[in-house]
């Protein structure tokens, strides 16, 4: 069957090409057409863009699009699939999952949860021009009425599922209303996205963990086996020879001390590559900060969320506590790893949370790299049901309910409306001494100087992201990526 997936998380997004891969290897004739480069926010494909992704439908002339929607893209969603009406157009993704009604408004099929058995059954059934109104985890508008199915069971075994194809065989790259053939962002040869697992041991109430563990009875987190992470990455290691770092987008990679070091063992001896991964304080010890060292690891994310624990456990519903968090802090110091820690701002914040947050992450030992983030309220999530009826916020905050919330890197139009916020980018940086923050708060300078504090902010930002850009364009023409480098400089948008 002809199929084409369309897909709009960037050009390296691990579910396209999981499911590119998958549906070539069970015999469909599949081609992907990518959308530029996701980095900071869901910008929305041009009226150049589209007209080509048109054109471009044209000449595949599938019998099925297959489109994977997250809520911060699902208005982007809309425009594309409008434009290809012509085609039956299947959405999966989140989106589907924890608001399939609204999804149901714009395609008449959807695919809710795992989706590797229900896509098989759905595109066989289709070919085969039998019914689709029984099939496990496909909710379908059939003339205004919605069909709803069960879930089907989770696949057991990760290792049956194919490797991810990041090459571009058979896939087209839509920037600047051109098409590519080959993808003319260098990205993917000298970085490698990988995921040993699919789910998360934690159910916070910000994250779409929390839907998939309750509807799935926590049985959701399940792990590949070693020896199939590691042919992935020789196998990846063999295509892509310019790989210099590996990404392990793991929602928790070190949960399993008995998998984690068998695997860094394997790592160290046959890959041996700097690599990056998440971890939470709870599985942080000597132990496992010792293996993820010796084997290469370049840089550890750690959830913390907030610095104020009512905020972290009551609102969030992490169970990290602050005394996990600076035990944990001092391991990762004592053995020199670079790290960040992720925040979010949410209008459950107050002047003494803030603070109490400030204070916190002064106690954790330089130099950190401090994630500022605001809280993405997803529809039908607990943490925005509440929000919502403690009139913390109103609809148009909510992803998907407006098409204005595409990004939650906290910005100057937030850190206006929470002044507090501006702090945070001090923190963390060896030049900038502890005594001074908390000269600036006990002088409340946030109230005082709010004006000049966003200024402020905004400059370490703008400076943060300038040495980001000039170290970046230096690695690009070090590793002679001279095409790259001038469509980037003359053409901003399409090649960040």
């Amino acid at each position: 069957m002809k199929v084409m997936l369309v897909n709009l998380h960037g050009d390296t997004n691990m579910t396209a090409a999981y499911l590119h891969s998958f549906l070539k290897n069970n015999g469909h004739d599949i081609k992907s057409v990518h959308f530029g480069r996701l980095l900071y926010e869901f910008s929305p494909p041009t009226e150049e863009d589209k007209a080509t992704l048109k054109k471009l439908s044209e000449e595949i002339n599938p019998d099925v699009i297959l489109m994977s929607v997250n809520s911060m893209s699902f208005w982007n969603a809309i425009d594309v699939t409008n434009i290809l009406k012509n085609v039956t157009v299947i959405w999966g993704g989140l989106q589907p999952m924890v608001d399939p009604e609204s999804c149901l408004k714009h395609v008449d099929i959807i695919i809710r949860g795992e989706g590797e058995g229900a896509i098989l059954e759905l595109l066989k059934n289709i070919k085969e021009n039998k019914p689709i109104d029984n099939i496990k985890n496909v909710w379908i508008n059939k003339n205004n009425n919605i069909i709803k199915n069960v879930f089907r069971p989770l696949l057991k075994n990760l290792d049956e599922l194919p490797f991810p194809d990041y090459s571009s065989k058979n896939k087209f790259y839509i920037l600047g209303g051109k098409i590519y053939e080959q993808n003319p962002l260098p990205h993917f040869k000298y970085e490698y996205n990988i995921t040993s697992s699919r789910g998360c041991p934690f159910s916070c109430k910000y994250c779409a963990n929390h839907v998939y563990n309750k509807v799935f009875n926590n049985k959701y987190l399940r792990r590949r086996s070693v020896d199939s992470v590691m042919e992935e990455l020789r196998i990846a290691k063999k295509n892509f020879p310019k790989i210099k770092n590996i990404n392990f987008w793991d929602d928790v990679f070190i949960n399993d001390i008995s998998w984690l070091k068998d695997f860094l063992e394997k790592y160290k001896e046959e890959i041996d590559l700097p690599f990056f991964a998440y971890g939470n304080a709870k599985y942080v010890n000597d132990e496992v900060i010792k293996l993820l060292k010796e084997s290469n690891i370049s840089f550890f994310d750690l959830g913390l969320q907030s610095g104020s624990e009512y905020i972290r456990k009551d609102i969030f519903g992490r169970i990290d506590s602050d005394e996990d968090i600076l035990k944990a802090d001092k391991i990762l110091d004592k053995y020199k790893m670079r790290r960040g820690y992720d925040v979010i701002f949410s209008e459950f914040e107050t002047e003494e949370t803030f603070r109490e947050g400030i204070d916190f992450l002064l106690k954790l030992k330089k130099p950190f790299k401090v994630q500022r983030n605001v809280l993405a309220y997803y529809p039908n999530f607990e943490i925005t049901e509440r929000a919502l009826r403690e009139n913390k916020i109103t609809r148009d905050r909510v992803a998907s309910y407006s098409n204005s919330v595409t990004s939650q890197i906290m910005n100057k139009k937030e850190s206006e409306k929470f002044p507090l916020m501006n702090y945070y980018y001090f923190l963390g940086k060896k030049s900038i001494p502890n005594s001074f923050i908390e000269y600036m708060m006990r002088n409340n300078w946030h109230n005082k100087h709010s004006k000049r504090m966003v200024y402020v902010g905004e400059m370490i930002n703008k400076i943060e992201h300038l040495s980001y850009s000039i170290k970046s364009m230096g690695y690009w023409f070090f590793r002679g990526e001279f095409t790259y480098i001038k469509n980037r400089i003359f053409n901003k948008r399409s090649f960040a």
